[in-house]
């Protein structure tokens, strides 16, 4: 069997299957955004790890180093906010080609520690080494959370409100972007477009919101978005055992995006759906937690609501009702081919 066939998150459930060995240390294992280790009777060791290469996760003609960087640890620690945690450490593994100058390096390191240093995350080590075939990244990021306020994909209920914090879509907008602006389109030079643009290079994690949320103890179940609204709903949905109804004019699109629709192949609310790269939060809710989410002095946008039934459902401005999947990025499911970034 081909891996395409399986796709990635097919593979990912087959390796989880094939880890055997269970132990009480572990509270959460394969398939969340982080693992959850008990290393003590209250606190939990929060690991997650993450690798980008160059031509499919980003490309060097319109990534500078210094942005690259910056999203390298963006990316991990989005994935500690979404556990309701706060990272600690920080390990880096870097696969050099050897054209590359020390200058590109510490470009690439000044953009990453940046990042670290505005979530108070410290780099403890790592490992280099030379690279025939481009640039490789792969970071590991350490963090804790109470062992009674980590979140995980699989805690939704029926009758859950569903929530994004932020705007969705950007990132993927500014993808396409990047890409004609390379082309000559000269969409990149405006304003717009470079908005949309540093949503792409240079995401925020929402390190702070997750950890409102996960202390408010009102949120049953969350993940950040990183595969796009559908693929990650879809993740929630999944480990839950439920569905969901989201209705289209409730998913938060920024005014940048739909002044950039002019330009772009498809209509803005596609970027949110399929685009991924937003790393903003998505979480569940039940109706009683409502009012006191939004006294939080978070962003929030309710979008819809989870139900007994498996299908996801999209609702459009006229109420039809249409079934949808996950149409975010896996990484076997095609051919072989830049991915996000």
């Amino acid at each position: 069997m081909k891996i395409s066939s399986l796709g990635e998150f097919g593979l990912i459930e087959k390796i989880r299957k094939s880890a055997l060995r269970r132990s009480s240390a572990v509270m959460v294992g394969i398939g969340d955004d982080a693992a959850a280790l008990k290393v003590s009777a209250s606190s939990l060791l929060l690991a997650t790890t993450d690798m980008l290469i160059e031509g499919v996760h980003f490309n060097l003609a319109y990534t500078d180093l210094y942005s690259l960087g910056w999203k390298s640890a963006a990316v991990n620690l989005s994935d500690i906010a979404a556990m309701g945690g706060i990272p600690r450490f920080c390990l880096t593994s870097l696969g050099i080609p050897p054209a590359f100058s020390v200058e590109q390096i510490s470009d690439f390191y000044r953009g990453f520690n940046a990042v670290l240093r505005a979530h108070r995350a410290v780099l403890v080590g790592g490992d280099t080494c030379s690279s025939r075939y481009g640039l490789t990244v792969s970071v590991t990021v350490l963090g804790e959370v109470e062992k009674t306020h980590v979140l995980t994909r699989s805690g939704a209920k029926p009758g859950d409100r569903v929530f994004v914090t932020g705007k969705l879509g950007d990132s993927a907008a500014g993808l396409e972007i990047l890409k004609y602006g390379v082309k000559g389109r000269g969409a990149s030079r405006t304003t717009v477009g470079k908005r949309l643009i540093e949503a792409h290079l240079r995401p925020a994690p929402r390190m702070a919101w997750g950890r409102i949320i996960a202390l408010s103890r009102c949120a049953h179940a969350m993940i950040d978005i990183s595969d796009g609204l559908s693929s990650d709903l879809g993740h929630i949905c999944e480990q839950s055992r439920v569905g969901a109804v989201i209705e289209s004019g409730k998913i938060p699109l920024s005014l940048s995006l739909r002044k950039a629709a002019a330009y772009l192949v498809n209509i803005p609310v596609y970027y949110a759906l399929s685009g991924g790269e937003d790393y903003e939060l998505l979480f569940t809710a039940p109706p009683e937690k409502v009012r006191k989410l939004r006294s939080l002095g978070i962003p929030l946008h309710e979008i819809g609501e989870i139900t007994r039934n498996r299908a996801m459902i999209i609702l459009d401005h006229a109420g039809k009702r249409t079934s949808f999947r996950a149409t975010g990025y896996d990484h076997f499911a095609k051919e072989p081919g830049e991915a996000h970034s």
